[in-house]
């Protein structure tokens, strides 16, 4: 609690002619400290400091709360623009603090080489203010959020198969997709898994082996973040999960095989897993941006994609 009162200052302080002008407003000693987070007796003693150093009486109190005297009216009407302008003063440059705060939120699809671009991105910053965000969810949910502003852009893949649809649901949302690489689809799987000593893997040979997919919360194929779903392949054994690290520790452990774009940046993948190049009549993946149509990317936006396409871009060409 603050129990400052100004004592020895010898002059009213802004803090003291804010209080005053809050018992005012109250009209209740008793409301006004709450509302200042003082106890009454520390805005009393305050109050009665300024009534001793100026030679006037301030406020009648009564049962009822108190009222301002003819002085205190005086006083009021002196200290009110005062008052007024320091908090303006104080918004000002809480305001422009704000301003060269760097402000970023970012959606993504479970993309182990987008989280590489956030980091790469963090180790850009030098500012004193910061506040970014990255968040990794299902493709539904990644256009929700920059539809409802609460990322600045979202980055998803979709397919020859997949892109009339999203785009319609994009449009819909007044969102636009700015596409960034495209990429051929690859095979996950453990190394020592029965198919580790292919050179590539056919389609059809993925049939016999549990597939991990992430879940989804609407059913439909074209939000799924796998590259064959929707294909016309069939498994008899489908696992989901929730998360890339469970999905890595699934195909780690078991004989799972999963498929995607394959591009797994050192030290944000799992050096358990590999991956092989998919072959077969299977729609490339296109990396691309949704972003609101009518917002313009900042410098940091830019900047965070910029980074992203070039990672993609180089460990695509390694794959």
């Amino acid at each position: 609690r603050q129990e400052t009162t100004g004592k020895g200052r010898g002059a009213m302080t802004l803090l003291q002619m804010s209080y005053i002008l809050e018992v005012d407003r109250c009209g209740s000693m008793n409301r006004a400290a709450r509302n200042l987070f003082l106890s009454q007796s520390a805005l009393s003693a305050a109050i009665a400091e300024v009534e001793r150093e100026l030679g006037v009486t301030i406020f009648l109190r009564t049962n009822r709360g108190v009222t301002l005297t003819e002085e205190g009216r005086e006083l009021t009407a002196q200290i009110a623009p005062l008052v007024e302008r320091s908090r303006k003063l104080e918004r000002y440059y809480s305001e422009r603090r704000a301003a060269d705060r760097v402000s970023l939120s970012v959606a993504s699809q479970r993309y182990p080489f987008c989280a590489k671009a956030f980091v790469e991105f963090l180790h850009l910053l030098d500012e004193p203010h910061i506040q970014v965000s990255f968040k990794e969810m299902e493709m539904a949910a990644v256009i929700d959020e920059v539809t409802a502003r609460r990322s600045a852009f979202g980055i998803i893949f979709v397919s020859d198969m997949t892109e009339h649809f999203i785009g319609r649901i994009l449009r819909e949302k007044n969102l636009t997709f700015q596409p960034l690489v495209d990429i051929r689809p690859r095979v996950f799987l453990r190394k020592g898994h029965p198919l580790s000593g292919e050179r590539a893997v056919r389609l059809e040979q993925l049939y016999a082996y549990p597939y991990a997919v992430f879940t989804q919360s609407d059913s439909n194929y074209h939000f799924a973040e796998e590259a064959v779903v929707g294909t016309g392949a069939e498994f008899d054994r489908v696992v989901s999960v929730s998360d890339r690290a469970t999905a890595y520790n699934v195909m780690a452990h078991t004989d799972c095989v999963s498929t995607g774009s394959g591009v797994l940046p050192d030290g944000y993948g799992d050096d358990r897993l590999m991956t092989l190049p998919l072959i077969g009549d299977v729609p490339d993946m296109r990396l691309g941006v949704i972003r609101p149509r009518d917002v313009p990317l900042t410098d940091y936006g830019e900047k965070f994609i910029a980074i992203l396409k070039d990672i993609v871009s180089e460990l695509n060409q390694e794959t």
